[in-house]
């Protein structure tokens, strides 16, 4: 692309110079010969107009036109040697003039591109002030002086990268590419290329216990299959992303009846081992214009992806949307001059922590052609993006970057590794030191939620709340068919977990989620709404010895409010139980204080007097033995029971 750009420009630049004048040193035969050089030239007979510049050059060694003229046409026809010739004789006979300009770029470029930054930085900054200012030459020399210094830093300091293939089993078409990984790291999905050229969709599974053998590891993947016969089809379906649950697919797909574009935007749901046929994602976020290269968030409620779509920055840039209370895509939002530049940005990925953005771009100043950015979102202000280095970034275009959840594996593409025999693999590494130190990584919860009476899998509402910040961080479902589920967790966090489907009592869990723990496993079984059927409220708060609800209690008993306004027919009993710490007259009357406060709160949220009853137990129905402090939380709880 910076190539086209670069020739364009050089043609608006000079094409009306070279129309109107000639070098005033020629003979009267040069100058007719030139003139006759000049026809052929803008009748695009290009080895006539070769032929007859040499001519002149035979007369003329000098010419300063004719040298910049048949560099020119050299650069067209890709011919580096005679295109370097010919501009290095003319920035050597006028240095200074605006029209060396672009020589110097193409000079620049031609070192920068052979890995010589420091000669390339000297070219580029003898270009920029030749070139009008503002102008998209002057733009370019700016960026490219830019890179050249970037680059010779980047090597100086290269990142420790260990790159090793997923090997043959994985990569056994000629071309695949865009790896993404569920958020346990057990599910790999891809694009392929196959010998037909049709583009599908491919999955794989972790083999379990892999083992090192002979000094090599057994990366251990199933060999991969097509996703679905109802995802993939005789045309191409493209780069895709899927949510941390593997359960929403969002993929590319050009040319279909029901697109609105040349490339379109589809989704898919999977229940149990079905994928649904995909649909469209509509007008909202498709439109005429290119839609590729989708990132879903790891609830796939927000979808990063890349667009040449009107009212951008640039050519193609990064565009956001998200799911919305109807469950409806909102109109896409660009991601704003800071992401984006007037260049092109594309193959965004989005982290399972949510605000870690990776995407290509090459706007910025890099090791040429596309690099790989990182950004972090704080709130909703993106900061200023970094290039991740080198050698993840080379003088070649890099596209495509995944990071695991827990931020220490990479997975992405190498267009290089194999040897020239034109092949695109998957590679993986371990994210280096310095590049885990910007990704806040994460954990999972991770079971099955079922009939606690029957054993039977439920489809049920998750709702994850972080309970240092009360607000709501996630919104999960589970598989109708399985019950299994996925929520991504930030690490070092503390949560509330409310299931809840309708005919059954809603259920909390609250725990903690170490760094150590790479997931936290959580079956959870569901009561009926049934006769003396009980649940614990796991998330109400009290200080000591004391009966005032603390404000992180909140969350928990909206819930439970919401719960009886669905549920109009049910009544229930609030039951407080304390451990054996302290008298037993104390522990009744705190527990009965306890069970009282909850009650006036749902009171408070409109539930009916008659609804509800309060009781204290105090310590005469434990469930655990008072012998340990983890034990006597377990006694210290409110109960509420269908009466």
């Amino acid at each position: 692309m910076q190539r086209v750009l670069y020739i364009l420009c050089f043609l608006v630049f000079t094409t009306s110079f070279f129309a109107t004048a000639q070098d005033a040193t020629l003979s009267r035969k040069g100058r007719e010969t030139y003139e006759k050089a000049q026809k052929a030239w803008q009748d695009r007979k290009l080895p006539e107009a070769i032929t007859l510049f040499q001519n002149v050059l035979e007369q003329e060694p000098n010419s300063y036109d004719v040298n910049l003229r048949l560099a020119q046409i050299y650069e067209l026809q890709r011919n580096t040697d005679l295109t370097k010739k010919y501009y290095s004789k003319a920035i050597q006979l006028r240095p200074t003039s605006p029209q060396s300009g672009p020589a110097f770029q193409w000079m620049g470029k031609h070192y920068f591109e052979a890995e010589r930054y420091d000669s390339a930085q000297v070219y580029f900054q003898k270009a920029f002030p030749l070139f009008p200012a503002k102008s998209s030459l002057s733009r370019l020399a700016e960026k490219s002086i830019a890179s050249s210094r970037f680059a010779q830093e980047a090597i100086k300091n290269p990142l420790k990268i260990e790159k090793r293939s997923l090997g043959d089993t994985v990569n056994f078409l000629g071309t695949q590419y865009f790896p993404v990984l569920t958020a346990d790291d057990e599910t790999l999905i891809f694009t392929g290329l196959t010998e037909n050229r049709d583009e599908n969709i491919y999955i794989t599974q972790r083999k379990k216990g892999g083992r090192a053998t002979s000094g090599r590891v057994t990366l251990g993947w199933e060999k991969p299959q097509e996703i679905s016969a109802s995802i993939n089809t005789t045309n191409n379906e493209g780069t895709c992303s899927v949510s941390a649950d593997g359960r929403t697919l969002v993929f590319t797909a050009c040319n279909r009846q029901d697109g609105y574009g040349s490339c379109d935007l589809y989704i898919s749901q999977k229940d149990g081992k079905d994928w649904s046929a995909p649909v469209n994602l509509g007008d909202q976020v498709n439109s005429r214009e290119w839609e590729s290269q989708p990132s879903l968030s790891a609830d796939g409620h927000i979808l990063y992806f890349a667009s040449d779509r009107k009212g951008g920055q640039g050519r193609r840039d990064i565009w956001v949307t998200s799911l919305n209370e109807k469950k409806q895509w909102t109109s896409p939002k660009n991601l704003g001059a800071i992401i984006n530049t007037t260049d092109d940005e594309n193959a965004p990925f989005i982290h399972a922590n949510g605000r870690t953005l990776f995407y290509a771009s090459n706007g910025l100043p890099g090791m040429g052609g596309f690099d790989i950015f990182i950004a972090q979102r704080v709130d909703t202000v993106w900061s200023a993006p970094r290039n991740i280095g080198y050698p993840l970034n080379t003088v070649s275009d890099q596209v495509g970057l995944f990071i695991a959840s827990d931020g220490e594996k990479a997975y992405y593409t190498d267009d290089n590794s194999d040897k020239g025999k034109g092949r695109s693999l998957l590679y993986t590494f371990a994210v280096p030191a310095t590049l885990q130190e910007m990704i806040v990584p994460t954990r999972y919860a991770k079971g099955k939620i079922f009939d606690k009476k029957t054993g039977a899998a439920l489809a049920s509402d998750i709702d994850l709340f972080d309970l240092k910040t009360q607000q709501k961080v996630g919104a999960f479902t589970s598989d109708s068919k399985t019950g299994t589920f996925l929520a991504v967790l930030n690490s070092g966090g503390e949560y509330a977990f409310y299931v809840s489907k309708n005919g059954y009592l809603f259920k909390s869990l609250s725990f903690a989620v170490s760094d150590t723990a790479s997931f936290v496993n959580l079956d959870i079984p569901l009561e009926a709404i049934e006769k003396d059927r009980a649940e614990v409220l796991n998330n109400i708060f009290f200080q000591t010895g004391k009966f005032d609800l603390d404000d992180k209690s909140k969350v928990e008993l909206d819930k439970m409010a919401d719960f009886l306004n669905r549920n109009k027919a049910i009544k229930i009993e609030i039951s407080g139980h304390t451990d054996d710490v302290g008298s037993d007259s104390e522990n009744l009357e705190l527990s009965k204080r306890r069970a009282q406060s909850v009650q006036q709160y749902l009171h408070k949220s409109g539930i009916g007097d008659e609804r509800i009853v309060a009781k204290g137990y105090g310590e005469t129905k434990p469930v655990a033995p008072n012998d340990s402090e983890l034990s006597r939380q377990k006694n210290r709880r409110i109960e509420w029971r269908i009466l």
